[in-house]
């Protein structure tokens, strides 16, 4: 019985205990929040009302969020600077009435009403004028605004094959959802958001369309080097040859990330045959020349010298692009850039000309010519100069075409292209025989004797009112004599 009586008593004194720490946890919260509230994050347990106002008040005034941006970029925004404020009272004084509706014992088994959100206001012009001119928009001295750029294809001048690089994701930011991120957080009244969280905040950024891991960047690497492995070297004569290798053909390859192609079209080609082909054309080119008188003159235009058949060398180029990829050559190459794996990607061709100078050369392209063997018109004095082994051999008078547009003696270096004891020279409006015909152009004019009888009015300047229709006239004695002379390919230099 006294046993009994003793546990009695102990329950008797718990349930005092209990009773008493329950009625002064009552008195206690009976004018304060309950234990584990917040509004927004600003912890107000155990807090009477007006002291987690003036508490939620105080932080908004110090308040301040940090961003954390890409590249070591900073912005920070002060809750003054945007008039937050505590905004809602009466969803607060609301939330503090419902919880002294229920005894704080039950408060103790829930936690879904001890948190109030969406309770301050600021003014979201001035943070956008804040965000529109910080330096994580407008870029600085210190901070430089980087465009993001999608993966691609890149040479590697060393391995002389393409290589994936990787995309560059840049700091531009999409202001409209990096502003709305910042309402969250200063909503919530977050101190810190690092945006450089991609799971987090994925689209925060302006992003790059290609990334390096994308399915397509292996195609793409694929025909890139399908393209770009070639070797077409080519026999340009004389000992001479060139290459065109993977360090010329990628400045022709096209690369389109947006639409994640590689392409070698045949228009690429073309203007890759074309600039080859003008690497070593002297027709046309200005030359330094020295005339008869001493005088050292310039002169371009004309039809003398180098210049490759382009024609020819596209067919041939398109037909070596055209074959199927040697692909186990091309992982070979990739695999060891060696000599002998370089060689089983090069294709021997040989170089056709359409026209060919005396000779070629590499340092002063101009001195194409045979300086020994050559002739001279000069319109001006109406005269003719012939050179043979490095001396003036003949001179003689002239008459040219008449300065007028469809019968001038047009200026330039040409070429002997054939010669003919007689030829029956056919125009719109004439038909004449002549002897002792020496072709200089493709378009009928040339050296030869007319029978014209007028020599005896000759003058520097006779040619303005009674030349010829294009050709270099001569008398007879004249003509035959440069007959004689000149040889077929001697360079012909016609000047003022």
């Amino acid at each position: 019985m006294k046993d009994k009586k003793k546990i009695y008593i102990g329950i008797g004194f718990v349930v005092v205990v209990l009773t008493s720490i329950l009625i002064g946890v009552h008195i206690r919260y009976s004018n304060r929040w309950y234990p584990g509230t917040k509004i927004e994050k600003v912890d107000v347990s155990g807090m009477t009302y007006e002291a987690a106002v003036k508490k939620i008040e105080s932080s908004m005034d110090s308040y301040q969020l940090k961003v954390k941006a890409r590249e070591k970029g900073t912005l920070k925004i002060k809750g003054n600077a945007i008039d937050l404020k505590l905004e809602n009272q009466n969803a607060v004084k609301n939330m503090y009435e419902n919880q002294h509706k229920t005894s704080i014992v039950f408060s103790f088994f829930t936690k879904d009403n001890r948190i109030i959100k969406h309770v301050v206001s600021y003014s979201k012009k001035k943070l956008k004028k804040i965000v529109n001119h910080s330096e994580l928009i407008k870029g600085s001295d210190t901070y430089k605004l980087i465009k993001p750029e999608d993966a691609t294809i890149k040479y590697s001048s060393k391995k002389k094959y393409g290589v994936i690089k990787k995309e560059v994701l840049g700091n531009i930011l999409d202001q409209n959802k990096f502003i709305e991120v910042l309402e969250d957080k200063i909503e919530k009244l977050s101190s810190n958001v690092d945006i450089t969280d991609t799971k987090e905040y994925p689209k925060v950024y302006m992003t790059p369309s290609l990334y390096h891991d994308d399915e397509d960047m292996k195609t793409m690497e694929d025909t890139y080097n399908k393209y770009v492995l070639h070797w077409l070297y080519w026999e340009l004569g004389d000992n001479r040859t060139d290459t065109i290798g993977p360090d010329i053909i990628k400045k022709y390859i096209k690369i389109n990330t947006k639409k994640r192609t590689v392409k070698l079209k045949q228009i690429y080609i073309e203007k890759m045959i074309e600039d080859f082909c003008l690497k070593y054309k002297t027709v046309g080119m200005k030359r330094k020349f020295k005339t008869h008188s001493g005088k050292v003159i310039k002169v371009s235009g004309g039809d003398y010298g180098w210049q490759i058949n382009y024609d020819d060398t596209l067919k041939k180029t398109i037909d070596e692009f055209s074959k199927d990829a040697d692909t186990s050559a091309i992982d070979a190459y990739k695999k060891k850039q060696s000599k002998k794996n370089e060689e089983a990607l090069t294709v021997h061709l040989n170089v056709k000309y359409s026209n060919k100078g005396y000779q070629y050369n590499e340092e002063n392209k101009q001195n194409d010519w045979n300086t020994k063997n050559y002739s001279e018109v000069d319109l001006s004095n109406q005269e003719v100069y012939v050179y043979r082994n490095g001396k003036l051999k003949f001179s003689c008078i002239c008459i040219t075409g008449k300065p007028t547009s469809d019968r001038i003696t047009r200026t330039g270096v040409w070429y002997v292209k054939e010669k003919r004891l007689s030829k029956t020279l056919v125009g719109a409006d004439y038909s004449v025989d002549t002897k002792y015909w020496v072709r200089i152009m493709w378009t009928g004019t040339g050296y030869h004797y007319s029978s014209r009888g007028d020599w005896g009015s000759w003058s520097p300047y006779y040619y303005k009112s009674a030349g010829s229709h294009g050709c270099v006239n001569l008398t007879y004695s004249n003509a035959q004599m440069i007959y004689s002379l000149v040889n077929s390919g001697n360079p012909v230099f016609i000047h003022y």
